[in-house]
């Protein structure tokens, strides 16, 4: 159904140039088409398309079904892409409504939706709303996919960073870990997600003045980094120059014996924080 995604993306990257292709497209042609303006950062474009490809399910499928459902996601997401987080918001309303009714409130489909939810809520700074969804999330998906499953990983990060992002250092370290864990766990081999959270994991540590950790950890990130980024990354400068920080704190205790102050310089941004 979609093995005609390569002619298609031969053509001019114009709406109308894509209708003329597909006299008839269906969703999913539409969403393969999005997904090649979307690996194209044409955001505005990928919206047009998920719009189509939602009035198409709504029209074949209704409002009560999966696809339906993921069209939302879909749509969703590309607005939150965009900075629309006002019609991103009301987008995953609608696939949590469909979803809470297809599968349940207990269902790892629609803790995706919570998910989702959350990170927009926390970007608002609608901290309460935020922390409720991030923690329901993290049960959903303990409850129903274990704790060795890639988005449990992904829960524990988020609750971790929300709470990082709070300077509760105490309480978001544990849940590093946890996350840490299950990703090298699951990816035996380098990995970004795994490089996240020895990253995040080292600056935790840094404003716990545990330096010795907070280098091992960030050196493992940097490693894991330079094996999977271009060198020019920025990524992996800042995860140098934060490192080049610690090393300059663990000089100056080992100098000071530790009796002196130390000025907290780094922050975990928000921009680093995974969308799923």
């Amino acid at each position: 159904m979609v093995d005609n995604v390569s002619t298609i993306s031969s053509y001019s990257q114009s709406q109308k140039n894509f209708t003329k292709v597909l006299k008839s497209p269906t969703a999913e042609e539409y969403n393969a088409v999005a997904s090649l303006y979307k690996s194209r950062k044409l955001n505005k474009k990928v919206i047009y398309l998920y719009q189509k490809a939602l009035l198409f399910r709504k029209d074949k499928l209704g409002f009560f079904h999966q696809k339906t459902a993921k069209s939302y996601m879909n749509l969703a997401d590309a607005f939150y892409t965009e900075g629309d987080n006002e019609s991103a918001i009301t987008l995953y309303e609608k696939a949590r409504m469909i979803r809470e009714e297809i599968f349940g409130v207990k269902h790892f489909e629609t803790a995706n939706v919570y998910s989702a939810l959350a990170n927009i809520y926390f970007y608002k700074d609608d901290l309460e709303s935020s922390l409720e969804l991030y923690k329901k999330t993290l049960d959903i998906r303990l409850e129903s996919l274990g704790e060795n499953h890639l988005y449990t990983a992904t829960s524990y990060h988020e609750l971790a960073f929300f709470y990082a992002s709070l300077e509760e250092y105490e309480t978001a370290e544990p849940l590093f870990i946890k996350a840490l864990e299950i990703r090298k766990k699951l990816y035996p081999t380098s990995h970004l997600d795994t490089a996240s959270s020895y990253d995040n994991l080292a600056i935790c540590y840094y404003h716990l003045f545990d330096y010795e950790k907070a280098y091992t950890n960030l050196l493992e990130s940097i490693k894991m980094r330079e094996r999977i980024l271009p060198k020019n990354s920025p990524l992996l400068a800042s995860s140098k120059t934060n490192l080049a920080s610690i090393k300059s704190k663990l000089s100056r205790k080992s100098q000071f014996n530790g009796e002196y102050l130390f000025k907290k310089l780094i922050t975990i941004p928000r921009s680093i924080l995974k969308v799923n």
